[in-house]
């Protein structure tokens, strides 16, 4: 496993952009999309389309520029001479050092990354970036890395939830930190969760096929190019793996759940239809790390040769284009 030493400073001209790598493209692709819904039972069908129609889709281009917004905000609010980026963990094969190469394509001043407490310089808040959070666990986390300790915290992530803000608020009582959490504002993307989108009624009429227990559906229908969310966070068995709701997956489905048997152990069965460009049927089936979008700062990425600007299947139309979300595509049919 290659690290970075547990505290090591970057000059403002250390890293070239060319070196951040960026992964494929993966906005929906209608034809494949027609044929999922197609495949669906015909009483569920109108809901599995909007359930399309409240998927966000984060292009690459669209997150950089959003990163870039968010760094400017943070850098005017505290007119740093130096940037102190705090990293939990030192692999270099995990997203946090893949959004500090970003960072510091970004600033031109010096970064220190600290892996160890003991080495923060107190005058100055520490930075904890990240790319999104749903529920806020992890990041909490993190923070109890600072229990007992006085400093400031900077929450550099720009796709978030309101429900990651409270909990990651609440780790200033909870560890005990002599300090104040500081969040975006104007460059903070507010990630909604799916009850907040659609009728209770009809995420139970959706969801019943791929949970026993719906109503407890709590995920938000959100995605980027360089990643979907697990299964906690987001919605893999539908974006990665396109798995149809339909009576056949439902019974499958199910008896994995009631009898407690593993649903890889199933899902062969299962009747697919992946919904992503440059995801297909073949992908190795893991809820914890969806291999597809597969993140570009994993040891076996590969960049899709495909990919062009003139992609060979048309964007789904775009339906619901908020004025004030540029940086969001919604789809529908």
């Amino acid at each position: 496993m290659s690290t970075i030493s547990r505290s090591t400073k970057y000059s403002k001209s250390s890293s070239p952009n060319s070196s951040i790598p960026k992964p494929n493209s993966h906005k929906i692709n209608i034809k494949k999309l027609m044929l999922w819904l197609g495949k669906c039972d015909e009483s569920i069908k109108s809901i599995a389309n909007e359930f399309i129609l409240h998927t966000t889709y984060i292009s690459y281009r669209m997150f950089i520029k959003r990163y870039k917004q968010a760094i400017s905000e943070m850098m005017k609010m505290f007119k740093p001479k130096k940037l102190q980026i705090y990293l939990s963990d030192d692999n270099i094969n995990k997203s946090g050092y893949w959004i500090l190469q970003i960072i510091r394509s970004m600033v031109k001043i010096d970064i220190v990354v600290i892996n160890n407490v003991d080495d923060i310089d107190e005058t100055i808040p520490v930075i904890i970036a990240d790319d999104a959070s749903y529920s806020g666990s992890q990041i909490y986390q993190y923070l109890e890395d600072f229990a007992n300790k006085k400093c400031d915290i900077f929450i550099l992530i720009p796709y978030i939830s309101n429900t990651a803000i409270d909990i990651i608020n609440g780790s200033v009582q909870d560890y005990n930190i002599d300090g104040t959490i500081y969040f975006l504002d104007k460059s903070l993307y507010i990630m909604k969760p799916i009850y907040e989108l659609m009728d209770k009624e009809k995420i139970e009429k959706f969801f019943i096929y791929y949970s026993i227990v719906p109503k407890n559906t709590r995920e938000y229908p959100i995605y980027f190019d360089h990643k979907v969310g697990d299964n906690y966070s987001s919605f893999p068995l539908i974006y990665t793996y396109g798995i149809v709701p339909n009576h056949h997956n439902k019974a499958i489905i199910h008896e994995c759940k009631t009898k407690r048997i593993p649903l890889k152990n199933k899902f062969s069965e299962l009747e697919r239809m992946p919904i992503l460009t440059n995801c297909d049927i073949n992908i190795p089936y893991n809820l914890g790390t969806p291999q597809c979008p597969l993140q570009p700062y994993k040891e076996n990425f590969v960049k899709n040769k495909s990919n062009s600007k003139k992609s060979p299947i048309s964007a789904p139309p775009l339906l619901a284009k908020s004025k004030s979300k540029k940086s969001i595509k919604r789809y529908s049919l």
